[in-house]
């Protein structure tokens, strides 16, 4: 089970037009019927403080809006309260506290993996990226993660095509060489910054083609990676420096982001022998073949052979948490198409117990007598066994034990039933076993 590779989210039918999806209606309440969390009358609540002057408020309300959003898939409320949503977010990241603006920001992301409008989806692109680059500046600021994240997430779920990726990497490349020129070593928050922001620029080139890439826009991308690795001893700095190196190596076109002339092996071998000499930790890495990796996901694995598909995954599991990323994997289409996710679990319960053995047991009794005790033990032997001397009574008997339509003959029907059912889903796979 692989990761696929795309920018954004098509949603044009066959003629060209855009259009909202209308299907998987109620997907939502998979995550919700799974995971007990705040009820939904209580999100309305929240936005609404979204509108209070205290900045305090503020906040709490939008902790409270980000944990449901991670907790539940929230299509119908999103839908219903887009612009109020995605306009408070945008009022709250452009006025308010270093805190608030590092909540709107991730909020901002939630509500673009959340969305299923098109339309919505690409006005939540323009509005929100028009924000980002305006604020992201080089002073170092404690809410510089979670709008680098931010950007990410809103451009991977709703920009329209690799132009729009591009944009969003400049915003992120210029921020990088910006950040780069302090002093990293002596300030941590710009130190994280500065990885938060190289880890941001490999998960939206891990989306894109070679082919695709400008081959002018990022030339100086090898060098200066490998000056990185030179220059700093790092080891967070060295790590998100080593695989954009590796991702561009697997993504090929060498040439696109190096300014030599040499032919592309003889830059790949540059960069592989640059990277182990730093880190030898990297030297299991150094082969052309991506050694796979597997992921957890409730009770299944998703299989990663590939750079591309390790870097986004660990990018979209860091924004929402392992509870939120497990809830979205299972719940959210929209997260389980870009991974080509098939969803096998059962959204009701976390476990299926299968019955070893099952009988068929009808008790009954006739007017006016009482089986004695060595007859309820015959009964639970075999077949219902009674001493019957009259008529009446065999009659009876046949009816509960050897009709078509006995009591007894119906159950053992419906047993027979659920076995086959059980059977079937074995066969198809969609119970997956603990082993």
């Amino acid at each position: 089970m692989g990761l696929q590779k795309r920018s954004g989210r098509a949603r044009k039918d066959g003629g060209g037009s855009v259009h909202c999806d209308a299907a998987d209606a109620g997907e939502g309440e998979v995550a919700a019927k799974r995971i007990p969390g705040v009820p939904r009358s209580a999100l309305g609540s929240h936005l609404e403080e979204l509108f209070k002057k205290k900045g305090s408020i503020r906040e709490d309300a939008l902790t409270s809006i980000i944990q449901t959003f991670k907790r539940r898939i929230e299509h119908e409320f999103v839908e219903n309260n887009f612009a109020t949503l995605l306009y408070r977010f945008l009022n709250c990241a452009k006025n308010g506290s270093s805190k608030e603006v590092a909540l709107a920001s991730h909020a901002i992301g939630l509500l673009a993996m959340t969305t299923k409008c098109r339309d919505k989806a690409h006005e939540l692109y323009g509005e929100s990226v028009s924000l980002f680059s305006k604020a992201l500046k080089p002073q170092s600021k404690k809410y510089y993660y979670e709008m680098v994240n931010s950007l990410v997430v809103v451009t991977y779920f709703c920009a329209d095509a690799s132009v729009e990726t591009e944009k969003s990497m400049q915003i992120l490349w210029d921020f990088i060489h910006q950040q780069g020129g302090t002093n990293i070593s002596e300030d941590a928050d710009a130190m994280s910054i500065l990885v938060a922001a190289i880890s941001a620029w490999s998960c939206l080139l891990s989306t894109l083609d070679g082919w695709r890439v400008d081959s002018k826009q990022w030339k100086g991308a090898i060098p200066y990676f490998l000056s990185l690795l030179k220059t700093n001893n790092i080891e967070a700095l060295q790590l998100v420096a080593c695989e954009a190196l590796f991702l561009i190596l697997e993504i090929g076109y060498l040439r696109k982001f190096s300014d030599e002339t040499e032919a592309c092996d003889d830059i790949a071998k540059l960069v592989r022998s640059t990277v182990c000499s730093i880190n030898p930790t990297f030297i299991k890495y150094s082969a052309d073949k991506f050694p796979k990796k597997s992921i957890a996901v409730g009770r299944q694995r998703v299989i990663l052979s590939t750079w591309s598909e390790l870097i986004q995954l660990n990018f979209l599991k860091l924004f929402l948490g392992q509870d939120g990323f497990i809830t979205h994997m299972l719940g959210n289409k929209l997260l389980r198409d870009v991974f080509e996710f098939n969803n096998q679990e059962s959204p009701s319960d976390a476990r299926l117990y299968i019955p070893e053995r099952e009988e068929v047991v009808k008790q009954y009794s006739l007017p006016g007598r009482k089986p004695k005790a060595r007859d309820r033990d015959k009964a639970r032997s075999k077949e219902i066994d009674l001493s019957f001397t009259s008529s009446k009574e065999k009659l009876i008997d046949h009816r509960m034990n050897k009709s078509a339509n006995s009591a007894k003959n119906k159950a053992r029907t419906q047993l027979l039933n659920k076995n086959r059912a059980f059977s079937e889903e074995r066969r198809t796979g969609h119970f997956i076993s603990e082993d």
